[in-house]
């Protein structure tokens, strides 16, 4: 790792240059000497070849596309230290002309969170890194670069052919690259993206030792945990990703990921193992599948982990779980929350509205991916950050040193013959009223906030009329569905729009139930609220459309489950809110 100061970067702007982002042209009768500009391409499309199999073609390799960007400032001789980008499903690297006609850095905060942190990459060559994007494999296929993308299919994110295929590129850039170097062997790298693109990150780091820092935003730990969690799919999402790649942006898919895509799709299917052709699809392809190896032993890495505690696909739950295994392996690790992310389930009556922005309190995440950066791997002064910093909406947040599960002193009771029905105690017409409410008593100190992962110990049974669409692949299954509700000034909203099923097929909801945890959530309380636990038998994230529809669904219509146990609510004291002032930015 580090233990050398990093040779002095000069900037110097010579009157000969034209434009912020050229392909850098000398004028002229320019004189040059070994002060000025290098000059060559600083932005220039290349390919770079994967040692993985292309297994659409059948070929031993598969040719990667990427965007290369030297500092803006590139001086010879003088090395940089380098960042590699990658994509969110369905998208495609930054090219050279997306670069150079991008929305600036300091004018992105109207964008989207994905399209802000992308915006960086700019501020990144301003500030002396080189920056390689990459397709992934299988995408960019739409030639909206000018090229077909890379080569492939997409195993979504597999050890062995993603994986490889970011080593490849790692090699390429220390092998073609001035990049800076602690010692031989030992150059400066760090990695970022959002989604998909974040997701490559630790699992790289896992492999890659030349990797020093990763800022992975809203991403996942296990992939099967966001997907299908305790076994039952996520169908709006899915379905929704699906869709994506396969009518809207011509992506190539592996043929074990379109069957995948097949199987979710089915109407009727609703449970993992409808779908068994998904499971070691999913469990393999994330970070908790080299967790799961008992030899395996995770190299430190300096990690700064941006989660959305309101993203319905990778919530604040895989966050935890990232943050949780890489600090354990000794790096320097930050897990920083905000409001925005994977959304998309309803936004009327009992919703908490839209999705947020990216502010952790008065912590800009999107600046803080490039402090974060410039401290790894430039040793500039290190930016202010706690271990953890939680955001309880746009404008507030609590800082703490770690996240702590629910004592027991706050336990909400099911009581027993609790019915729920997927006909009315549902999401369709409202986010929160049609849900069976259990709260605690009334909030009566001004101080206390809900952070962290609710734990359950439910009795959950299918009703005799219970109707499963696919009982040939299993027993006949019920399920709930479990979130945090609170009733404030006479309206009840699901907190941070999380709900976990519980299937009564699930082992560890027999006699006596044995712990299972729900979606961490985090949420300032009020004098006055009623907290509790909202129980579903039927919710729009687990439905037969896509996310980004306005249908009913119909795979737990039918549903009648029986519940009856206890849940502990991890509500605790914060002394200090950090509170960024309302700008509407």
């Amino acid at each position: 790792m580090r233990g050398c100061s990093p040779i002095s970067h000069r900037f110097l702007k010579h009157t000969c240059l034209t434009g912020i982002f050229p392909f850098l042209t000398l004028l002229a009768g320019c004189e040059q000497d070994s002060d000025l500009p290098v000059q060559e391409e600083l932005i220039r499309e290349i390919v770079i070849v994967s040692p993985a199999p292309n297994d659409t073609t059948g070929s031993l390799n598969t040719s990667i596309t990427a965007s290369l960007f030297l500092p803006d400032q590139h001086l010879q001789g003088v090395a940089y230290p380098l960042i590699v980008h990658s994509h969110s499903w369905g998208g495609s690297r930054i090219s050279g002309p997306e670069l150079l006609n991008s929305t600036p850095a300091s004018a992105a905060s109207k964008l989207d969170y994905f399209s802000q942190v992308d915006s960086q990459l700019g501020a990144f060559r301003e500030g002396g890194y080189a920056v390689i994007s990459f397709d992934q494999r299988g995408f960019g296929r739409g030639g909206d670069d000018g090229d077909e993308g890379s080569e492939g299919g997409s195993h979504g994110m597999s050890p062995d052919f993603e994986i490889e295929d970011a080593k490849a590129v790692v090699s390429w850039a220390v092998n073609n690259l001035n990049i800076l170097k602690d010692s031989a062997g030992d150059p400066r790298i760090g990695l970022m993206g959002n989604s998909y693109g974040g997701a490559f990150q630790p699992m790289l780091a896992a492999e890659d030792p030349r990797i020093d820092a990763i800022a992975p935003s809203v991403t996942w730990f296990n992939l099967r945990d966001s997907f299908a969690p305790n076994g039952v799919l996520k169908k709006t999402w899915l379905i929704a990703i699906c869709n994506k790649v396969v009518d809207e942006d011509g992506a190539q898919l592996s043929t074990e990921m379109e069957l995948a895509c097949t199987q979710v799709r089915l109407t009727n299917t609703r449970e993992l193992a409808d779908a068994p052709i998904t499971e070691n699809l999913f469990f393999d392809n994330g970070l908790a599948s080299y967790a799961s190896d008992p030899r395996f032993v995770m190299p430190p890495v300096d990690a700064l982990i941006l989660q959305g505690t309101r993203d319905t696909l990778f919530p604040l739950s895989e966050g935890m779980a990232l943050y949780n295994f890489l600090n354990n392996a000794g790096g320097d690790v930050r897990l920083i929350t905000h409001e925005s992310g994977h959304g998309g389930v309803r936004n009327g009556a009992g919703s908490q509205g839209e999705i947020g922005r990216g502010f952790c309190g008065n912590i800009d995440t999107i600046q803080l991916i490039k402090q974060w950066f410039d401290e790894k791997l430039y040793d500039r002064p290190p930016p202010v950050l706690p271990r953890i910093c939680l955001s309880l909406d746009d404008n507030r947040a609590v800082h703490i040193d770690s996240i702590l599960p629910p004592s027991g002193a706050h336990r909400v009771t099911i009581p027993p013959l609790t019915t729920v029905l997927g006909s009315s105690e549902n999401n369709t017409d409202s986010a929160a009223e049609a849900a069976l409410f259990f709260p605690l008593p009334q909030i009566t100190e001004p101080n206390l906030a809900v952070i962290g992962t609710p734990v359950a110990r439910l009795f959950v049974q299918a009703a005799p009329a219970n109707s499963d669409p696919t009982p040939l692949s299993g027993p006949n299954s019920a399920a709930i569905f479990v979130g945090v509700g609170i009733r404030r000034n006479n309206e009840m909203f699901l907190v941070d729009d999380q709900v976990q099923p519980i299937l009564s097929t699930d082992g560890r909801t027999g006699q006596p139930p044995e712990p299972v945890a729900l979606m961490a959530v985090a949420e300032k309380l009020e004098v006055g609220d009623r907290v509790g636990i909202l129980i579903y038998a039927k919710h729009d994230l687990y439905e037969n459309h896509p996310i980004d529809s306005d249908g009913a669904g119909t795979n737990w219509q039918g549903n009648i489950a029986t519940v009856l146990g206890e849940v502990d609510l991890p509500i605790v004291t914060v002394d200090t809110i950090d509170r960024r002032p309302a700008t509407g930015n």
